[in-house]
């Protein structure tokens, strides 16, 4: 009988949050000091201990040159706005293209607090190129590349500014950029990302620069596309 409730308690204590989290976003981060402020945000806020509970995530990035306009948020708007680049699903660009709609609303953890605000606009222009959005803001969040991921998991991918809902944006941030008419639709898949999660098998459209386009990436994921 003893065997028997050692056994139960075993699995109980493996079905614990701590044991459930198979991933640990700092963990990811902290060979990328491209996005040292960003890392150091997430761990402020707690964010990163919350994603870290999930069973599947996607982690959007911002780069130390660009993040100002998050970081010099006030503590009441800070969590919130971190909270809301966590995305409540896993999402590589493949899995974005193989959506049967170009646009979407995807849930992400503020949305545990905050069901209005805690959802991005998502949509993949005619390029190719896909882009982020808060509610109440413009949709002009590029998605730049794949900085990690562990296949349908936890994905991390870099945008090109942060993702505010309208009117977070302090007098001190930068003014957010704006979503040019034209451009290439290259994402830019790093190789450390391709090589983690598997998500490419070739790349025909390389050149020089190393850009890859959605549209090129040929080899398509084998798991069921997400609900549009």
């Amino acid at each position: 009988m003893a065997p028997k409730i050692l056994v139960i308690l075993l699995l109980l204590a493996a079905a614990s949050p701590a044991a459930l989290a198979a991933f640990d976003v700092i963990e990811m981060l902290a060979d990328k000091p491209r996005y040292a402020t960003f890392s150091k945000l997430l761990q402020q806020t707690k964010v990163a201990g919350e994603a870290n509970q999930l069973r599947a995530a996607t982690l959007l990035v911002v780069p130390d040159k660009l993040v100002k306009s998050l970081a010099s948020l006030p503590n009441d708007k800070l969590q919130p706005a971190v909270a809301n680049h966590v995305l409540l699903s896993y999402f590589d660009p493949i899995k974005l293209d193989e959506m049967k709609t170009r646009t979407a609303i995807l849930p992400t953890l503020l949305s545990n607090t905050d069901k209005k605000l805690g959802v991005l606009n998502y949509t993949r222009a005619d390029d190719g190129q896909m882009y982020f959005g808060a509610p109440g803001a413009s949709c002009v969040a590029k998605l730049v590349k794949v900085v990690a991921a562990r296949p349908y998991s936890v994905s991390i991918m870099e945008v090109s500014e942060p993702i505010l809902p309208a009117g977070f944006v302090t007098s001190t941030a930068a003014a957010p950029g704006r979503r040019g008419k034209g451009g290439r639709g290259k994402i830019k898949p790093s190789a450390a990302g391709l090589e983690d999660s598997k998500m490419v098998a070739r790349m025909p459209g390389e050149g020089v620069s190393g850009k890859v386009s959605s549209k090129d990436t040929v080899t398509k994921s084998s798991a069921p596309s997400p609900a549009p």
